[in-house]
């Protein structure tokens, strides 16, 4: 198998150029690793992008903040810019696997995979992300909404890589909170993004994303517009919760996992709005 390894960003267009369809373009490797071992995947050759440095940056901008493609969970979780501006990404990035994982795992890679629990897409609907992508013909910017297709599936071409991704800054407040299988080194089962705009007393505005309930991540529109004007109190937000139930309800399509995520769905909405509160 061959393996293309460019230095700069000037080398990646070329790089780009030489894939196949059956060729892949590797991240922290943290998924594709498991599917090479397994024989699940086999390609020919291997585009490894992570010794081009200005894709492992972090980037406070005047209104934005500019994250390379192979910036790692960790790197994400710790940098001052996400925890003072995005600490729904802050959160979400925290409860990526293990620590192992988000040493190696990368924003780029949770892009590329589209997995339906992946915990960082939710969160870059919840903050409007475009996505900077480079191919062989040059670079183009989308939204997050139109480069995930479905699960494990991107709009990309096979010769086209994600490099950038820019996050306005937000005037909200935010927070990510997920539920698995188990407490630590878990995989979602739900996961909500959710950015919250005070007018004094009462909800200016309000974003709330689920995913890991369909197949790709799911704006919970029905709830915003009843939380927009009312007080953020309990009565409201357990209303909120309740229409999310109704949502999972008809879209889960397995029995076993609607019944559950119906009963915990309640419980994990008002966590989020906990953890806002602290943020």
């Amino acid at each position: 198998m061959i393996s293309y390894t460019p230095k700069t960003l000037q080398e990646i267009p070329a790089c780009l150029g030489r894939m196949t369809e059956k060729d892949k373009i590797i991240g922290g490797g943290t998924d594709l690793i498991i599917r090479l071992n397994m024989g699940l995947s086999k390609p020919d050759a291997l585009c490894y992008l992570g010794y081009v440095d200005e894709l492992k940056r972090i980037t406070e901008e005047e209104d934005r903040l500019v994250i390379g493609a192979y910036a790692t969970m960790t790197g994400i979780e710790n940098h001052p810019a996400v925890k003072e501006y995005f600490p729904a990404l802050m959160d979400a990035a925290s409860d990526v696997g293990s620590l192992q994982i988000r040493n190696n795992g990368t924003i780029g890679g949770n892009i590329g995979n589209a997995s339906p629990a992946g915990d960082l897409l939710p969160v870059l609907y919840l903050y409007n992300a475009q996505v900077e992508i480079m191919g062989a013909e040059g670079n183009r910017v989308e939204p997050i909404e139109q480069i995930i297709a479905g699960p494990g599936r991107t709009t990309l071409a096979y010769n086209e890589a994600v490099t950038r991704i820019f996050l306005p800054r937000p005037a909200f407040v935010s927070s990510f909170v997920k539920l698995g299988f188990r407490r630590k080194v878990t995989i979602s089962r739900i996961g909500i993004a959710l950015g919250v705009q005070m007018d004094g007393d009462y909800v200016k505005d309000v974003r709330l994303v689920i995913g890991a309930i369909s197949l790709k991540p799911v704006r919970l529109t029905a709830a915003e517009e009843f939380l927009r004007g009312k007080p953020l109190n309990e009565s409201n937000i357990m209303e909120a919760a309740r229409i999310l139930s109704d949502l999972i309800m008809e879209i889960t399509p397995r029995e076993f996992d609607r019944d559950y995520k119906v009963f915990a769905s309640r419980g994990i909405v008002m966590d989020a709005f906990k953890r806002l509160r602290r943020n």
